[in-house]
């Protein structure tokens, strides 16, 4: 690691949990054990003893919790950790620095109170000087410090390394996912326009220039992991004015969308698989055609997405087709269990609901 991802690794780990339960609990003992070990009434008399034990086991806490494995990290370059040997070498130099200010503070704290030996927690006899004080400290709590910031750094490592081969694979799934969509709307449309070059030539015409540039924005949309809302609107629009050369008149759309969520990013075709869905299997089968209609609102800090149109009735579950399974997978991918697709029929309509757990993707 370079000192840049050194920071970052060291303000990640302070925001975590875990690291800080580990380092209080240890601080609380710590502290008291220095109440054992130096009485009660001691402590009372002067409070720079008392001081150091209060103070003393957190900073010391701190120090093997969180500072004591950043030797073993930073390498200098783009490793997660220098060699073996380096990285000992760094662990004791800067460890040693380490105990020798730790020993200072609580020297400060003791002198600036006039306490004797005792209150030191040291056995009569003993030697009272700072240098016997930091050689003591040094021999008990340097191999402790080095040891145990090498098992907390590794096992760092080792968590890192499990999430990123964990984000690779998701990755592939996500490139996956988003390389079968394309190609599943493309096929979808030729179909419909090998429909309508029978029955109006003219608007196959206009249909496949529209095709084209429905295809480009596919492309464009599906290249992202993540997409605002409002593309995936405008990505819907135009492939709504496509299907709506074939079905004409036939085809009745009604929007009830929140404009506030426009720059909410989710993954890319959301609503374009249940708006194909509905279309495919809903209205264009009846002869009369139906009404499509699709809301985006909040809802308990994330949203709902509803896709339902009249027409034929339900004929499908999800997990069905590549479209409602696909994006299924997806959902599953950015935010976990929370999210839910369901299909169901309500009366004389088919409704699709997505709802989501959170305006925020996990990846």
């Amino acid at each position: 690691m370079r000192i840049g991802s050194l920071q970052q690794h060291f303000r990640s780990r302070l925001r975590k949990r875990t690291p800080w339960v580990i380092v209080l609990l240890f601080a609380a003992l710590f502290a008291g054990l220095q109440f054992l070990v130096v009485p009660m009434a001691t402590q009372l008399r002067h409070p720079g003893a008392l001081a150091n034990s209060l103070v003393m086991p957190f900073l010391v806490s701190f120090s093997y919790g969180f500072l004591a494995p950043l030797p073993w990290r930073w390498s200098g370059d783009d490793r997660s950790r220098p060699g073996f040997g380096r990285g000992l070498a760094q662990a004791v130099a800067c460890n040693a620095l380490l105990i020798f200010l730790l020993v200072a503070i609580s020297w400060f704290l003791v002198r600036n109170a006039n306490l004797k030996v005792e209150a030191m927690g040291l056995a009569p006899g003993v030697n009272g000087s700072f240098k016997g004080v930091l050689v003591l400290n040094l021999l008990v709590g340097l191999p402790m410090m080095t040891i145990l910031g090498a098992i907390i750094s590794f096992s760092v490592i080792s968590e890192e390394e499990k999430a990123a081969a964990e984000s690779r694979l998701e990755e592939a799934q996500w490139v996956l996912l988003r390389g079968q969509l394309s190609p599943h709307v493309l096929f979808n449309s030729l179909n419909g326009l090998a429909e309508l070059v029978r029955q109006d030539p003219v608007a196959a015409e206009q249909a496949i220039l529209d095709l084209s540039e429905l295809y480009r924005a596919l492309l464009r949309h599906g290249d992202r992991a993540r997409a605002p809302l409002a593309d995936e609107r405008s990505l819907v629009q135009r492939f709504l004015a496509v299907e709506g050369l074939r079905l004409g008149d036939r085809l009745l759309v009604q929007w009830d969308w929140d404009a506030g969520l426009d720059l909410v990013e989710t993954p890319p075709f959301l609503i374009q698989p249940l708006v194909e869905n509905a279309l495919k299997h809903g209205i264009a089968p009846h002869p009369e055609g139906g009404t499509l209609a699709i809301s985006m609102r909040r809802h308990n800090g994330g949203l709902i997405l509803r896709v339902s149109n009249t027409g034929r009735a339900l004929g499908l579950v999800p997990g069905a087709g590549v479209g409602l399974s696909n994006l299924e997978a997806r959902l599953r991918l950015a935010y976990g269990p929370g999210a839910a697709l369901h299909l169901r029929s309500e009366g004389p309509r088919t409704v699709a609901t997505v709802e989501l757990p959170s305006l925020e993707m996990r990846r």
